[in-house]
């Protein structure tokens, strides 16, 4: 790698030195000019191409290795890790790109129980809290029929706001159980409440029973069935941990695509049922109530097998909490949100308030774009092809998500994609007026918009390490804060929608497009925080090859002192450097 940076410099110098020993012979103004001209261009020409090199060396070496800084602090010297030969390969060195949990915990990256719990987690988010993807259908019917009579839209908000907020904040409890008890009890427990949940909904008779069951209730039984699989991920994979996520979260996105339809259609069975032509009311209410009773069915039968069928790489119980008395557990449970040493540190930070910054504009966008359809005088099934499309392209998109994260790096890869959400929303769905621009809007949007589910636990990850408590405690924390925006994200929508005016949704629209561009933004320190980790660790290889004795691992020892120095510049602790490292085009 070394030795490619330098030849292609040393090429360089060479086409400037030939430049320069040009016949010295007399010659006019406009040659003199000309050939002035050209010395000038072809040292810019030689200076980019030195750059770019620089560029291209640096992203190799990001990509070349698997194994992580062992320390939070970046101004700290790296230490060389100690490696055991039965854990890992002696060849991994050290790219500051994971964290030392991982040098001495390799996942494996592969193998038949790495990929079934893939399959294993992505079927538990289907059929838990992905169903939520679908609940715009019933938010369509809810708001625009009167469903309970003297029932407000914020009533039937409050019911996706729980499911998805409530259900994402409380996971930090389902984490401390999981440590004290086997994950698969607490799974089936939360299999057992969903189905409930769905049950009792169908025969709710007032609003705030149907709060209570399908949102409150429900979402209970999402954390603790679902909870404990962001964990678990991470464990089996290290290089594959962005792809693996992908396809688990790519369940949000196909639950839209199973259940939208079936929803919609059970529904108007009834509504268009003859035997109902005179009670129409009736005829919706025992549409609901079916409808909810076969997702009831589904999601208990789909999540009892894969719960049976999933396995950890690493035990997520941690047996040293055995014995202790209900004031340690309970103590236990608190530090999954209290973290103060890893809720300091720049780069879990910096995730935190992306997640909760991203969490406006995901729900907005998740659960809107059904009401937006009948906001522009589209029908109901219409409204529900919507929600379809937009959940294809999850399901689609996020496994693709994961594969371009591994190439283009995770951080790049989210901030791109919130960039272009922001874009898509400012200068797409702001002027959409027809039915055809609606489903090209919502299978774009819907590519990108489940980045945060693919991302936000590898990125964690990178930090921490892919296992142990830190872990349970950083992802905890992130799903705690994450979840308390979604609790009112649908709710903050609704009411910026002015229906006497010409775009209705408009207020609604900027708000999701300013939240879009500012979640990228804070993503921008912890992008700085990883290309340093990462120029710490080339820097001290090359320090490690200049002070050896053996200089035939050097070629030019000039050129190999000059990219010291050009990295000791971009460490500096100023302000220039701080913005270089931000923006340095390198695969983080």
């Amino acid at each position: 790698m070394i030795k490619h940076s330098m030849e292609s410099s040393s090429s360089s110098i060479e086409s400037s030195s030939s430049i320069e020993e040009l016949d010295p012979s007399p010659i006019d103004n406009n040659n003199n000019n000309n050939n002035n001209l050209n010395i000038i261009n072809n040292n810019i020409i030689t200076r980019t191409s030195t750059i770019i090199s620089n560029i291209i060396e640096d992203n190799k070496f990001a990509k070349s290795q698997t194994v992580p800084a062992p320390s939070f602090n970046y101004n700290e010297e790296i230490e060389e890790p100690e490696i055991s030969n039965k854990e890992i390969s002696t060849d991994v060195k050290d790219d500051g790109h994971y964290n030392k949990f991982d040098i001495d915990n390799k996942p494996p990256d592969k193998g038949f129980w790495a990929w079934t719990a893939a399959i294993c987690v992505m079927c538990i988010n289907t059929f838990s809290w992905g169903v939520n993807a679908s609940f715009g259908v019933y938010l369509n019917y809810y708001v625009t029929t009167n469903y309970f009579p003297g029932a407000t839209m914020e009533d039937y908000v409050m019911i996706g706001g729980l499911g998805l907020g409530l259900s994402f904040a409380l996971c930090a409890i389902t984490n401390g159980l999981c440590r004290r008890f086997n994950y698969k009890i607490i799974m089936l427990i939360g299999t057992i409440i969903t189905f409930i949940s769905y049950w009792l909904a169908s025969i709710s008779k007032t609003v705030v029973q149907l709060i209570m069951f399908q949102g409150f209730l429900m979402s209970i039984g999402w954390a603790l069935v679902a909870g404990s699989t962001f964990v678990i991920l991470p464990s089996w994979f290290l290089k594959k941990r962005s792809i693996a996520q992908g396809i688990a979260t790519a369940g949000g996105g196909l639950a839209g695509v199973i259940f939208s339809r079936p929803i919609d259609s059970i529904i108007q069975l009834y509504l268009n049922d003859p035997k109902y032509e005179n009670n129409k009311h009736e005829g919706l209410k025992l549409g609901i109530a079916w409808a909810l009773r076969m997702e009831a069915f589904v999601c208990g039968f789909i999540l009892l097998i894969s719960i049976l069928l999933l396995r950890t790489y690493r035990p997520i119980k941690d047996d040293s909490l055995r014995g202790k008395g209900l004031k340690e557990f309970f103590l236990e449970l608190i530090q999954f949100i209290t973290r103060l040493d890893l809720i300091k540190q720049v780069p879990i930070f910096c995730l935190i308030l992306w997640n909760m910054v991203y969490g406006l504009a995901y729900t907005i966008l998740l659960f809107s774009l059904s009401s937006f359809a009948s906001s522009i005088g589209l029908s109901y099934k219409q409204g529900s092809n919507v929600t379809i499309v937009q959940s294809v392209a999850q399901t689609v998109g996020r496994p693709m998500l994961g594969i371009i994260s591994e190439k283009l790096g995770r951080v790049n890869t989210t901030i791109i994609a919130t960039i272009l959400i922001t874009i898509f929303v400012f200068f797409y769905w702001i002027f959409v007026e027809t039915y055809s621009q609606l489903l090209g809007f919502a299978f774009v949007i819907g590519f990108f918009l489940g980045v945060n589910w693919v991302n936000f636990g590898p990125m964690a990850a990178d930090v921490v390490g892919g296992g142990g408590k830190d872990l349970n405690h950083a992802i905890s924390i992130q799903m705690f804060m994450g979840g308390l925006p979604l609790l009112i994200a649908e709710l903050v929508g609704f009411k910026l929608r002015r229906p006497e005016m010409s775009k209705p949704f408009l207020y609604c629209q900027i708000l999701v497009g300013i939240a879009a561009i500012i979640s990228a933004l804070l993503l921008l320190p912890f992008r700085e925080w990883k290309i340093k980790r990462i120029l710490v660790a080339r820097r001290k290889i090359l320090n490690d090859k200049f002070q050896n004795d053996d200089n035939d691992i050097i070629a030019d020892p000039t050129l190999h002192e000059n990219e010291i120095k050009r990295l000791d510049y971009m460490l500096q602790n100023n302000t220039t450097s701080y913005i270089i490292r931000m923006f340095y085009p390198i695969a983080v």
